[in-house]
């Protein structure tokens, strides 16, 4: 038996087909002058028939209704059609004289360079959409085959070191059983793809490939993460009961999908989605998310040479908010630095960025560039139920300040008679234990409170969640984090504002009871968890949990 990282849940059975990767050959070969004109025009001729078929990948899941995915794909196409980053690479065929396909990798290289040192798992992953739209245009430049995973002659378990988000999207679930990658992660788009067509997966099994040959039995445990080769008959009808009562639990999850998510006792909690771009907000709708709980816009920002304009986050705001129709969209401001940098903005090194100068901090040292979000999410309000979050805030005096900015930005718009909402609802992020502390005081300036987990339990217990060595302090049910989260809960009670989650806390169905009894109002989540947070909301009681909470706590 071999252990990975679980992907996507669900029972696999059948043989092996590995997939080597065709190696490239990329080496710095120089070209003559007389040559450039060529290598130049071969190069944009590699980048139309690759955008070609990311456009064809794209309209194949939109017929399918696949739409989270085509919108990753429709991520790539931007990136091959971004002028900035195809001049990038036609100047260095110019101006270095060397070949199309070492320009493009080192172009794409140099993009890539400052996330790929972010201990953000989400935003990690983003590097694998770069990678996969180089890779495809690399392929078109050397004229490199590639495997076509939606016409496999029979049914097979795949194995492969790694698979990009469009190889996956190009799966027919009829004949892929399942896969297995050496790398990767549970958030890569590769693995979100995974869930959306019900495929089981499990990544970062490492010597995978050392381990296996053509044809092996494969049992694959995409919710355990593990995998067994050529299994003996035991272990073989073992896994055939235990897919058998997988197949049962999803329906049973599938048959409350439209239920209000609603305890024993008849208490109503509301369930929404976290999304990164627009496209992903299709995800939580199938899902029967009640709203977004947080939309991070910090990814419109991300994988480009200069930042969004106005009207083009107008237009992503307001495309979540047509697909919501109607549902709370709660936007979160721009939250940068820490393990979220971007190359066009000066936000330099820090020794400490997770203490430094990130998130709301940033944005008030540069009301223009604040100002410019605020202004497309004032005019995005018009068309549905948006409402405005503040990470990262301290105390009163960056609520204070905020809203002066948002209140200058209002004056703006009138002056240019543009068509905007006023008074929309504002709130903050608590997960800072400073803003916990004082939540009493912040509850007077804000309509609304979401307690960010992720990064209060790293700051309460003063141990990264990524550090490995260390991780093992970083626990949601310490005694100190539940007190904060109970104060937070209590002082918006008290002051009648709306108390939210929007970190992975949320998300876990083992928290159902704890946050139930702490009081939480509104769970924002992955959308693939909606549905086993609400079985287990449905399987509690609220006056057990408010009862076993209130002893605990003391």
């Amino acid at each position: 038996m071999m252990q990975g990282l679980s992907a996507s849940s669900g029972i696999a059975i059948g043989r092996a087909l590995i997939i080597y990767k065709e190696e490239r050959s990329l080496t710095k070969a120089f070209i003559d002058e007389s040559q450039v004109p060529d290598e130049l025009q071969a190069f944009d001729a590699a980048v139309q028939r690759a955008k070609e078929q990311l456009k064809l990948l794209m309209t194949k899941l939109e017929e399918a209704g696949n739409e989270q995915e085509a919108g990753i794909i429709e991520g790539q196409w931007f990136l091959l059609d971004d002028p900035a980053l195809m001049q990038e690479v036609s100047g260095k065929i110019r101006n270095e004289k060397v070949q199309a396909a070492w320009a493009a990798h080192q172009t794409f290289r140099e993009y890539m360079q400052a996330f790929e040192l972010m201990e953000d798992e989400y935003i990690k992953e983003r590097i694998a959409d770069m990678k996969d739209a180089e890779s495809r245009l690399l392929d078109e430049i050397l004229g490199v085959r590639t495997i076509d995973l939606s016409a496999l002659s029979e049914p097979a378990v795949i194995l492969a070191h790694d698979l990009t988000p469009s190889m996956t999207a190009q799966m027919n679930k009829k004949t892929v059983l399942g896969f297995v990658t050496e790398v990767g992660s549970k958030t890569s788009h590769t693995a979100i793809m995974a869930r959306t067509f019900g495929i089981p997966a499990v990544v970062g099994v490492s010597g995978l490939l050392d381990c296996f040959s053509e044809g092996d039995w494969v049992v694959l445990d995409g919710e355990a993460g593990q995998i067994i080769r050529n299994p003996m008959p035991d272990q073989l009808e073992a896994y055939e009961r235990k897919r058998k009562e997988y197949a049962e639990f999803t329906a049973n999850l599938a048959a409350i999908r439209d239920m209000p998510s609603l305890t024993i006792d008849g208490k109503r909690f509301e369930l929404y989605g976290n999304i990164g771009k627009p496209e992903e907000a299709e995800m939580v709708l199938q899902q029967s998310g009640e709203g977004i709980g947080l939309f991070r816009t910090e990814f419109l920002f991300m994988d480009r040479g200069e930042m969004p304009s106005e009207e083009e986050q107008y237009e992503a705001y307001k495309e979540v908010l047509l697909k919501m129709q109607g549902k709370p969209v709660i936007i979160r401001t721009l939250d940068i630095g820490g393990d979220k940098e971007i190359p066009y903005l000066p936000l330099g090194k820090e020794f400490n960025p997770f203490l430094g100068w990130r998130a709301i901090r940033y944005c008030l040292a540069d009301p223009a560039l604040f100002k410019t979000q605020l202004r497309a999410l004032l005019r995005a309000a018009v068309h549905g139920d948006l409402r405005i979050m503040f990470p990262m805030i301290s105390g009163e005096k960056e609520i204070l300040d905020a809203k002066t900015l948002l209140a200058e930005a209002e004056q703006e718009l009138s002056a240019q008679g543009m068509a905007f909402k006023s008074s929309v609802p504002l709130g903050i992020m608590i997960e800072i234990p400073a803003a916990a502390l004082v939540s009493d005081k912040l509850a007077q300036h804000v309509d609304f409170f979401s307690i960010g987990t992720n990064d209060l339990i790293q700051y309460t217990v003063a141990a990264d969640r990524m550090n490995e060595k260390v991780s093992y302090l970083y626990d949601s049910q310490h005694l100190a984090v539940l007190r904060l989260i109970d104060i937070v809960c209590r002082n918006a009670k008290k002051y009648g504002k709306h108390v939210g989650m929007c970190g992975e806390m949320a998300g876990d169905p083992r928290m159902a009871k704890l946050l139930i009894g702490l009081g939480v109002e509104e769970w924002s989540m992955s959308a693939s968890q909606i549905p086993l947070v609400k079985q287990a909301i449905m399987s509690l009681s609220e006056s057990d949990c408010v009862n076993d909470v209130r002893e605990l706590l003391n």
